[in-house]
């Protein structure tokens, strides 16, 4: 197939553009900004975050509360439908979903920025789902990732409504950051069917699935971890310094798991290395892994400075996709010989 150089750079900046969201979305997290816009898409009623307080009613927290409370309530209904009951209780009766979020300045730009570059990905979805038609008769599954893409985009944007309607309630929020991954490897395998199957020599085909499969699981473990910090910063008066001790038996399972993810990365380096074929990727995820550690041991021991947090979350979420990406090499390579 002839490759089609405007298609491959569409689909790399949307790539990036997906990345630098995550990167966002870890910095609002870290700030606390989640809910510095209480409605969804506008931001305290406005397109445009409010100057002041004063721009807004008196009684502004009472009435965006109602607004969040009419919305959960259908989505409760909807998910009692689908049989969820446990999860339509909660999006109806947690507490923090009736909690009244009070308008910061800072926090209302950084959550709208966050929006700013959702919008951004948005019509770069747009555009790489009309590049990828031009693949339709040479190879439909290009073009059937980038209509996947785009309704998964739509979907991710509905559910981030949802996480702003239910005060972020922890669930969603996890929900939402898998749907990014996912999001990561549609657009991955469209780049690697776009592109030449010889432009990486990958082996330990094997290997590479079993670290994609325990590396989301790992990212599946921070996830929840970082949950539990979120509830002990919000529920408690407890300091940075003393969220560790507050973490239960999940914090050490995800802090020792990594060792056995960088062994993993270490043999399949090794084996690439033995066979002559180290790629850029390989050698890459090698440092990423290193420093993600690095970035692990700086936030255990140093009251899990803001910084680290969403670098944590980027270079997780990076180290996954560079194990996609090579694992649809070794696939590859693995048919051929």
């Amino acid at each position: 197939m002839r490759r089609n150089n405007k298609s491959l750079n569409v689909n790399l900046y949307t790539i990036i553009a997906v990345y630098f969201l995550i990167l966002v979305g870890g910095i609002v997290r870290s700030m606390g900004a989640g809910m510095g816009c209480p409605d969804w898409p506008k931001c305290f009623g406005s397109y445009v975050p409010p100057a002041s307080v004063t721009e807004l009613p008196a009684n502004y927290e009472d009435i965006f509360v109602s607004s969040r409370v009419e919305k959960n309530e259908r989505l409760a209904a909807t998910l009692r439908w689908l049989g969820w009951e446990d999860l339509a209780e909660r999006v109806t009766n947690d507490p923090s979903v009736g909690k009244a979020t009070y308008f910061d300045t800072q926090k209302a730009w950084v959550e709208y920025i966050n929006r700013l570059v959702g919008v951004v990905i948005g019509f770069l979805i747009i555009i790489n789902m009309i590049f990828a038609f031009r693949y339709r008769r040479t190879d439909k599954w290009v073009t059937i990732l980038g209509i996947m893409s785009f309704i998964l985009v739509v979907f991710q944007g509905w559910i981030g409504s949802l996480v702003v309607s239910t005060n972020l309630l922890p669930g969603f929020i996890s929900f939402h950051m898998m749907l990014a991954l996912l999001l990561v490897a549609l657009l991955l395998t469209q780049r690697y069917l776009m592109s030449s199957r010889d432009a990486h020599k990958v082996s330990g085909g094997g290997w590479l699935l079993a670290l994609l499969v325990l590396f989301t699981i790992q990212i599946v473990l921070g996830v929840q971890v970082r949950e539990e910090i979120d509830v002990i910063k919000n529920t408690s008066d407890i300091q940075r310094s003393g969220w560790l001790d507050q973490l239960g038996i999940l914090f050490y399972v995800h802090r020792s798991y990594s060792l056995l993810l960088t062994a993993i990365v270490s043999y399949v380096v090794y084996l690439n290395w033995k066979r002559g074929s180290v790629s850029t990727f390989m050698s890459a995820l090698l440092v990423i892994i290193l420093v993600e550690i690095g970035l692990g041991v700086i936030m255990a021991y140093f009251s899990f400075p803001a910084f680290a947090q969403p670098l944590h979350l980027l270079l997780g979420t990076m180290a996954f996709g560079v194990i996609f990406y090579l694992f649809l090499y070794a696939n590859s390579n693995a048919q051929k010989s």
